[in-house]
């Protein structure tokens, strides 16, 4: 990442991304439910919920491509 000529060193994006999660986090504590039809799948944190679904996807689509790519 390039910034005014100057390159950004890895622990300062890391810092930078740690705040941005940290942020999100507190924005996101409300309780909330995942919800399959008529089943509830999974209740709690809106975060927890938000980047269960994240990841899944993430996988998903990982497990996809390397089938893809055979």
């Amino acid at each position: 990442m390039d910034f005014q000529g100057k390159k950004l060193s890895s622990p300062v994006i890391i810092a930078i991304a740690a705040v941005f999660g940290l942020i999100f986090i507190l924005q996101n504590f409300e309780q909330t439910s995942f919800q399959f039809l008529v089943w509830t799948i999974f209740s709690g944190p809106k975060w927890i919920v938000m980047s269960c679904i994240f990841g899944g996807g993430l996988g998903l689509g990982y497990v996809m491509g390397k089938k893809k790519s055979r």
